[in-house]
């Protein structure tokens, strides 16, 4: 009986029965035909999958890196004193959280003041509506007007006492940056004479001496920062006190309006004139009220503390945290894993201000983009609602981002231009960290 095998795929048999005369049967034509139509066949689908692999492993990938939707520098509106910071880096927050207080002594006194003002106005219209007043509310208004002129007379001594130390804090410092620089002269002029090129002085003598004028040049950039910082507090010494002078001051006229309006009938000019009394005392109140509460600074946004730059004690304002140890750099640890652009000629992470002024907190948002640098060849085709894969390099996940802005500023990478991207990513994996490195692919 004839033995037969098929080709798999193929509606042709071969008889594989030996011949008669010994030698194989030879396939028929037309399996043959099949055969190399399969193994063609098989052979174009090996291109085919090839080229379409090549396809997608050609498409250019860019270095990316994970960037929160905002980063915010916090500082206060006032110059002042830290009391107290209450969060740390890494410390997620909610917006309107408390993060840190200025001293609070004299805005709590003065918000007092204002209060104390505004209740003596209301209490003078409440007098000028009434139709007479009793002997014991005489009598009380009398008390109080005692006790107005008791405080003006505090405030005015407490004021010359501020004003005095001020000046005495201030002469001080500068005593010390005069002679932190007579310091430097001496021994600067020393080193040039004994230590030049020629001299015989001994190395050892002229190394102290050395490291004698770096210290002086030291000394005076300290002193220099404590003649700022002292300056700054004494001002702020100098205008809390006249602040405390005017409310007492207000507080006496008011008192002794309301004393001088018990003792004959108030005309409709007088109740009128009392009603705008209470209107600019309740203004007063509410700015005393507004100063306070800037004493303490609040989240503006939910999100993370990236950085904490100041302790209590230290000064603070729109200029940043008023440091004194002369000029330092950032760590490596503190600087971004991933920068979009790269410092400028003769730049660094070195802060050389005279005063070392750095935001107190920082505060990045939970929500995060994918920020990727592009290449100006792929530029063309890239506009906001392209679609993205973002793959986060540590974690060897992909998802999905809709690119949202393409930043128009090129950006110089060693003779090749590029430009940033920024992809939006609906969910990132979890564990997933600002300032990772992204692969991004632009399908």
């Amino acid at each position: 009986m004839a033995r037969q095998a098929r080709v798999r795929g193929m509606n042709a048999a071969a008889d594989l029965t030996p011949n008669l005369n010994g030698h194989d049967k030879e396939f028929p034509h037309s399996s043959v035909r099949q055969l190399l139509v399969a193994v063609a066949i098989l052979s174009g689908g090996g291109v085919l999958a090839y080229f379409t692999y090549a396809d997608v492993s050609a498409r250019s990938s860019f270095v990316g890196a994970v960037q929160p939707q905002q980063t915010l520098n916090l500082d206060f509106t006032q110059t002042g004193r830290i009391q107290d910071v209450m969060v740390r880096a890494g410390e997620t927050v909610k917006k309107g959280q408390p993060l840190a207080t200025q001293d609070q002594a004299m805005a709590k006194a003065t918000l007092a003041d204002a209060q104390a003002v505004l209740a003596a106005a209301q209490a003078k219209v409440a007098a000028l509506q009434t139709p007479a007043l009793t002997e014991a509310a005489r009598q009380n208004l009398d008390l109080q007007v005692a006790k107005a002129n008791a405080q003006l007379s505090g405030a005015q001594r407490a004021s010359a006492d501020a004003t005095s130390e001020a000046n005495t804090q201030v002469a001080q410092a500068q005593q010390a940056v005069t002679d932190a620089q007579a310091n430097y002269d001496t021994d600067n002029a020393q080193l040039t004479s004994l230590c030049g090129p020629d001299s015989d002085t001994d190395k050892t003598y002229c190394l102290n001496l050395r490291s004698q004028v770096q210290k002086g040049s030291t000394a005076i950039a300290n002193a220099n920062a404590n003649l700022t910082h002292t300056k700054a507090s004494a001002t702020q010494l100098r205008d809390t006190a006249a602040n405390a002078v005017t409310s007492a001051q207000s507080a006496l006229a008011l008192t002794q309006n309301q004393r001088a309006a018990a003792s004959d009938p108030a005309s409709p000019a007088d109740i009128s004139s009392a009603q705008s009394g209470v209107a600019s005392a309740q203004t007063a109140a509410d700015q005393a009220k507004h100063t306070l509460d800037q004493l303490t600074l609040t989240s503006p946004i939910d999100g993370v503390i990236a950085n904490v730059g100041g302790v209590p004690g230290e000064l603070d304002g729109t200029t940043g945290v008023h440091g004194f140890a002369g000029p330092q750099s950032v760590q490596p640890a503190q600087a971004p894993a991933f920068s979009l652009f790269p410092p400028a000629d003769g730049g660094g992470s070195q802060n050389t201000g005279a005063a070392n002024q750095h935001p107190l907190i920082t505060i990045v948002s939970t929500a995060s983009d994918a920020i990727a640098q592009v290449a100006e060849s792929a530029m063309p085709r890239l506009k906001p609602g392209s679609k993205a894969r973002v793959t986060v390099n540590a974690l060897r996940q992909t998802v999905d981002g809709t690119v949202e802005q393409v930043i128009p500023m090129p950006i110089d990478q060693s003779g090749g231009v590029e430009y940033a991207v920024r992809t939006s990513v609906p969910r990132w994996p979890d564990g997933t960290t600002s300032g990772m490195s992204l692969s991004v692919v632009f399908p």
